[in-house]
C-alpha cells in the first residue's frame, strides 16, 4: 500500500488536518516524516491506528485513556468496561427520551383551562406522616429521609374545612381516602401561587353549567401534574377532579 499524506488521510477520515496534527503532538500517532520535503507520510499502520483512535474517541475514550491503551496488548477489560458504560448512557437516554414523550403527550392530551372527563376505578390515598408536612407542604428534607417513601406525585385531600391532606396514592389494604370509580370532570391550571390556585378552583366549582352535574357530596382531587409542569417557566400546573 502507498503511504499517504495529511491532506490524503484527512480526507479518507474527514478529519481537519488540525486534529491530526493534535493526535501527532500527543504521541497517539507517529506517522514516518518525509526527508525531502518534512511532510507525514501515514502506513498502512498508521491507518489502522487512526480509525482505532476514532473509534475510542466515539466510544468515549479520553485522551489519557487512549494513551494508556496504547501500553498494553489486551485492550478487552477496557472495551468491557466502556460497553458497561455505553450502556448505562443508552439506558439514560431512553428514560430521558420516554419522560420527554410523555411530558409531550401530557401537554397534547387537552388544553389548558378546559374540562374533560375521565373514567377511574377505585383509588385509595395514605397519608403523609405528620414529620413530612410543614404548613400543608411536603418537607422534602424530611421526605428524602425515610426511605420507604418514594413521592413522586403528592395528592391534596380536602378532609374537612379546616384540613387539607397531603396524601400519597396507596392500596385497598392502608389508606386514609378513598376515591370512588366513577367519571371525573378534570382541568388544568397553570398558576404562579397558592392564591391564583385557589382562585382558579373557587370559579372552576362555581360554574354554573358545572354544578348541574355536580353531586351533592363532592369528591375532589388535587394535585400538581408534575410531568405537564415541565413544560412551563411561568407557574406549575394543578390538575382538579371532581366525581360527577
Amino acid at each position: 500500500m502507498n503511504n499517504l499524506s495529511s491532506g490524503q488521510i484527512a480526507e479518507l477520515f474527514d478529519l481537519p488536518k488540525s486534529k491530526l496534527r493534535y493526535y501527532i503532538n500527543k504521541g497517539l500517532l507517529s506517522p514516518r516524516i518525509d526527508d525531502e520535503n518534512g511532510y507525514y507520510l501515514f502506513d498502512e499502520s498508521d491507518i489502522y491506528r487512526l480509525y482505532q483512535l476514532i473509534i475510542f474517541r466515539k466510544i468515549g475514550f479520553s485522551i489519557s485513556d487512549i494513551k494508556a491503551s496504547q501500553e498494553v496488548d489486551d485492550l478487552m477489560p477496557l472495551l468491557h468496561k466502556s460497553n458497561n458504560i455505553l450502556q448505562a448512557n443508552i439506558d439514560e437516554l431512553i428514560s430521558l427520551q420516554k419522560l420527554t414523550t410523555k411530558i409531550i403527550d401530557s401537554h397534547d392530551s387537552s388544553q389548558l383551562d378546559d374540562v374533560y372527563f375521565v373514567a377511574h376505578d377505585d383509588r385509595y390515598f395514605k397519608k403523609l406522616p405528620q414529620d413530612m408536612v410543614t404548613n400543608g407542604e411536603i418537607n422534602y428534607l424530611s421526605a428524602t429521609k425515610q426511605k420507604q417513601f418514594k413521592i413522586e406525585q403528592p395528592y391534596f385531600i380536602q378532609s374537612n374545612e379546616a384540613q387539607v391532606d397531603v396524601c400519597y396514592a396507596s392500596q385497598v389494604s392502608d389508606y386514609d381516602h378513598i376515591y370512588f370509580a366513577g367519571n371525573y370532570a378534570c382541568i388544568n391550571f397553570l398558576v404562579a401561587d397558592e392564591v391564583a390556585l385557589d382562585l382558579k378552583i373557587s370559579q372552576f366549582l362555581e360554574d354554573p353549567l358545572f354544578q348541574l352535574t355536580q353531586s351533592k357530596e363532592k369528591q375532589i382531587l388535587v394535585y400538581e401534574n408534575v410531568t405537564r409542569s415541565l413544560a412551563y417557566n411561568s407557574g406549575l400546573v394543578y390538575t382538579v377532579e371532581v366525581c360527577v
